[in-house]
């Protein structure tokens, strides 16, 4: 069998899903600051549900890699922020400012810290969990429909947000109701990022306590 190269990777068929959401994601951006609602909320709706479709081929076609994981978390986290900081401004609240702020910091931050805990300890990704993890971490992160659960109701609540400002009122009567049932969810969401954020600070801080230890000796 011949030997794969770097460049291989890179067309890796869930690589490719990869790419096709960042390029939606760009499209919904463009809808966002140029005033075209269906096409931020078709564009970012289908970005996240290829998120799906990406983990499922790499496990299918057995094509999983560093690089698609990497570029995964980049995406989600891009895409996130960049409509947390749309629905700042367009609100036009100092208090619903500060709050999106907040959620994006506490995203990127307990994320990027779980990675590089993860990697570092020696685990393939951020999701791998061993019999010491956090028991709500575990739940999250081991069955992938709780996990789909809770970031699919996560970004509805703030895709629905966005949505609601451009809706005429009579369509209101769905999407309020919607995005009320979609609120907890997205708060246990951000709870989980809490939670990820200082487990993956204490992993660190235990990693850093030994190797200093060592020297000791």
């Amino acid at each position: 069998m011949a030997q794969l190269s770097y460049h291989d990777v890179f067309w890796f068929v869930p690589n490719l899903i990869g790419y096709s959401r960042v390029v939606l994601a760009a499209m919904a951006v463009f809808g966002m600051y140029y005033e075209h609602p269906c096409l931020t909320f078709v564009s970012y709706a289908l970005s996240e549900l290829l998120d799906v479709a990406d983990g499922y081929y790499a496990r299918k076609l057995n094509q999983c890699s560093k690089f698609g994981e990497v570029l995964d978390m980049v995406t989600d986290r891009c895409t996130t922020t960049v409509l947390l900081t749309y629905l700042a401004q367009l609100y036009d609240s100092r208090v619903l400012a500060l709050i999106f702020c907040l959620i994006i910091s506490l995203d990127i931050s307990s994320h990027y810290m779980q990675m590089y805990s993860q990697l570092i300890t020696g685990k393939t990704n951020h999701k791998q969990m061993d019999q010491n993890a956090h028991w709500i971490l575990k739940a999250y992160y081991t069955d992938r429909k709780v996990l789909f659960a809770f970031c699919f109701g996560n970004e509805a609540f703030f895709l629905l947000l966005y949505l609601n400002k451009y809706l005429p009122y009579y369509a209101l009567y769905l999407s309020v109701p919607l995005t009320l049932a979609a609120f907890p969810i997205s708060l246990i969401k951000n709870a989980i990022n809490v939670v990820q954020l200082y487990e993956s600070a204490s992993d660190l801080a235990r990693l850093d306590a030994a190797e200093i230890n060592k020297t000791k000796k």
